[in-house]
């Protein structure tokens, strides 16, 4: 229900950090909110219509800021429009997403480099829904309940990984869709953020990669215990989150999102006896990628940011330190967008009764 006792300046209860899957109540002034969205217009103008109409009529003392493509789309008057995706999460309490788990994707990434403490909420505007669940019909109840605090908040483990290469030439970011001025730029040193995945891939050529995988237990530099010698199309490490993503198109398990756990996953390997492997949050993976099967390797990050390396190589992937603050509604389980989404568990026989 809508609260009726919100004072002006819409002070709204949102959540510190908490459990692994869940923050503790806590009130927090909301005093900006951020805006992002897919930038089909087909897909998201109707949407993001209604979303400033409802944000604009229950928070009307908080400032709404909007990227670029949705400002072009619709501005409300009084309104704020940020440079940046980067400089969109750094002035919002909370960035409200709309289009689909890409534009999820993109919004945690500034979320984790610009602002980790912001939270995020998705509205569907495109194809799956899978993280960016509530669909259009949701969205006055899902701000009723944003105002009123009653929002489920969970946090996401988030990947980070630092790159470096034997030679030490410089690496190439390929591409960023968060920061496209980035596109054609070199550095000798580079990390990524993933919400989702970090796969390590072919680039600029059809051979197998030749992958030493070691494991460690998050206190070493450098891990020294060696899983194993991976010849593949590539491997990826994913979060519980991306578990349902690339991750589960290559065979992976699907993990309950607030588990402890990352999962490495080879992407179409040239043997029977390759499996995913669950290591504990708190592992290290270091991947080794040798000289002599391929020059350079692509390491993507949630497949917006891509970065060419020549080899021999070495990609480091950890936990990152920072969580994503996700709100939702209380509405489904993850086990129902499982059913719901992915149709796990659907038996064509039941559809003929």
């Amino acid at each position: 229900m809508k609260d009726e006792g919100r004072s002006a300046n819409a002070s709204v209860a949102l959540f510190e950090d908490g459990h692994p899957s869940s923050f503790t109540p806590h009130p927090l002034s909301l005093r900006t909110i951020g805006i992002i969205g897919h930038e089909n217009p087909a897909l998201v103008r109707a949407t993001l219509s209604r979303v400033l109409s409802k944000l604009s009529s229950t928070f009307p003392g908080a400032k709404l800021v909007l990227s670029e493509k949705m400002a072009s789309f619709e501005r409300p008057a009084g309104s704020d429009v940020a440079s940046s995706l980067l400089a969109l999460a750094k002035a919002s309490d909370v960035v409200i997403s709309i289009g689909g788990d890409g534009t999820m994707l993109l919004a945690a990434r500034a979320i984790a480099r610009g602002n980790p403490d912001a939270r995020l909420i998705g509205v569907n505007a495109g194809k799956l829904g899978f993280l960016s669940e509530h669909p259009p019909e949701e969205i006055e109840l899902l701000f009723d309940e944003l105002a009123s605090g009653s929002l489920v908040g969970e946090e996401r483990l988030m990947l980070t990984a630092s790159l470096r290469n034997d030679s030490g030439e410089p690496m190439l970011v390929k591409q960023d869709n968060l920061d496209p001025t980035r596109a054609g730029a070199v550095s000798k040193e580079l990390s990524l953020d993933a919400l989702n995945e970090v796969v390590i891939d072919t680039y600029g050529s059809t051979r197998m990669l030749a992958l030493e995988v070691y494991v460690g237990d998050g206190q070493q530099a450098l891990p020294t215990m060696l899983l194993g010698v991976i010849r593949a199309d590539g491997i990826m490490v994913a979060t519980p989150t991306g578990s349902t993503g690339y991750a589960v198109s290559a065979g992976g398990p699907i993990v309950e999102p607030s588990s402890p756990v990352m999962l490495i996953t080879p992407i179409a390997p040239h043997s029977l006896n390759v499996r995913p492997v669950i290591v504990p949050e708190g592992a290290t993976v270091r991947i080794r990628a040798r000289h002599e099967e391929t020059r350079e390797v692509l390491v993507v990050a949630d497949g917006q940011e891509q970065i060419v390396v020549s080899t021999p190589a070495e990609i480091i992937v950890r936990a990152s330190p920072r969580r994503l603050h996700l709100l939702r509604r209380n509405e489904r389980s993850f086990f129902d967008l499982l059913r719901t989404k992915l149709f796990w568990s659907a038996d064509s026989r039941d559809a003929r009764r």
